[in-house]
């Protein structure tokens, strides 16, 4: 059965209480950030380990993204180094799973909704190439740490829908490196794949699963609502998954307003009554 984690936008930059109701709901762990407030990496590292060692949660995800589309190619190197930093203090307290970005990508002139015009429609064979070659590198040294990557699917990046993400993915060619579905950004990309599709493109790369739904008002825009309703099917995400033996994490989030205590106990039932149903244990 996967695990599930609660991502930190239900208690931004609220690291103690992240981990408090997280063991209080009965999640297996939590997903952070690359970064917290002022504090370096070795401190960060360092608060993170005393929550884990706190509460028992040792199921952590953190953030580390990678922007590579500046020209400057010794920028670039900066940038690989600084993350490959983060993956190996973040090895050390035990983590094993971060969620990656390759750096937005968004057309001049282009508003940043207009998501289909952004991201993987607009990047240059250039910027391919930046991006692979900079997670060759990080994708290398996760190897050799026995960590894995796995890109969001996050409209403004390269692998902002699945398909471009599974390119992504076969062009840097590493095992550590794969995909974090995110069905919330998917849907608003006129581009974007249907779920089934999305979870066959991805296949055995897919890593890792960000869970929120949306409305789709018939005036335009979108809403951010509770798991159970929206666009997305996510029972029949967990079943696609299940079909395929693919067990990778369940990351749920709250990127709404309102009562983060309520939303936190509510998605983690309906999310296991799924399981449940499916008989998933």
């Amino acid at each position: 059965m996967p695990a599930i984690l609660m991502h930190c936008n239900y208690y931004e930059a609220q690291l103690p209480t992240l981990f408090d109701k997280a063991k209080f709901f009965g999640y297996d762990g939590v997903e952070l950030r690359g970064s917290h407030l002022d504090l370096s990496t070795a401190q960060y590292m360092a608060v993170i380990k005393g929550e884990m060692d706190r509460t028992g949660l040792t199921n952590v995800v953190v953030a580390c993204p990678c922007d590579l589309n500046n020209p400057c190619a010794e920028a670039r190197a900066a940038g690989v180094e600084k993350s490959i930093d983060l993956l190996q203090q973040a090895a050390g307290i035990g983590v094993r799973l971060f969620n990656t970005m390759a750096g937005s990508l968004v057309a001049k002139g282009v508003p940043y909704s207009d998501f289909h015009l952004n991201g993987s429609g607009c990047a240059t064979w250039e910027q391919w190439a930046w991006a692979v070659e900079g997670y060759q590198a990080l994708g290398a040294a996760a190897e050799e740490l026995g960590v894995k990557m796995a890109f969001e699917t996050h409209n403004g990046y390269i692998h902002d829908l699945a398909r471009p993400c599974a390119e992504f993915l076969q062009r840097i060619g590493s095992p550590a490196v794969g995909a974090n579905l995110d069905m919330g950004n998917i849907v608003l990309n006129i581009n974007g794949e249907p779920l089934v599709d999305a979870i066959a493109v991805l296949g055995d790369k897919l890593y890792y699963n960000h869970l929120k739904n949306i409305y789709k008002p018939s005036t335009g825009g979108y809403i951010v609502c509770a798991l159970p309703d929206g666009v997305i099917d996510n029972r029949v995400w967990l079943s696609e998954l299940q079909k395929r033996g693919n067990e990778s994490p369940l990351c749920l989030e709250e990127p709404r307003q309102g009562d983060r205590d309520y939303f936190a106990k509510q998605d983690i039932e309906y999310i296991r009554s799924i399981l449940s149903d499916l008989g998933w244990s």
